[in-house]
């Protein structure tokens, strides 16, 4: 599957949800775009997040990250239903179309997180947002 293909069904899986935590943010596309990294361990993380080294680096399993936002919660009513369900549906999608799929969280506070895999090709692909954490 190409890069592309990736980005449209990453892209209309997150399309209007929020990630929620004290404030609520927007997911993004993310990739590698200089095709530099070539396995995705803590220090290339933080360099594709654009942070130096000394920040801290949590890496955590998409199922994890994502309990809160899948769980039924009865008093959140249909909306909230249908809001863990995409969440689900997203959750799904990453493990779907990228392999090795982890969340990785950078920074204090306001916090950048990648949700990152390897596509068939071998680029660095996923989703990134922001969650902030005081």
């Amino acid at each position: 599957m190409e890069l592309k293909q990736i980005e449209e069904e990453l892209k209309r899986a997150f399309n209007g949800l929020l990630m929620r935590s004290e404030t609520d943010e927007p997911f993004e596309f993310y990739y590698d775009e200089e095709n530099t990294a070539d396995k995705l361990n803590e220090d290339t993380v933080r360099k594709l997040a654009g942070m130096p080294a000394e920040y801290p680096l949590e890496v955590v399993e998409v199922d994890y990250f994502f309990r809160n936002m899948t769980k039924v919660n009865p008093e959140n009513g249909t909306e909230g239903e249908q809001q863990a369900q995409r969440f689900r549906q997203l959750q799904e999608k990453l493990q779907e179309l990228l392999q090795d799929v982890k969340v990785y969280k950078v920074g204090e506070d306001r916090i950048s997180v990648l949700i990152l895999g390897k596509t068939p090709n071998g680029e660095i692909a996923g989703i990134k947002t922001v969650v902030v954490e005081t």
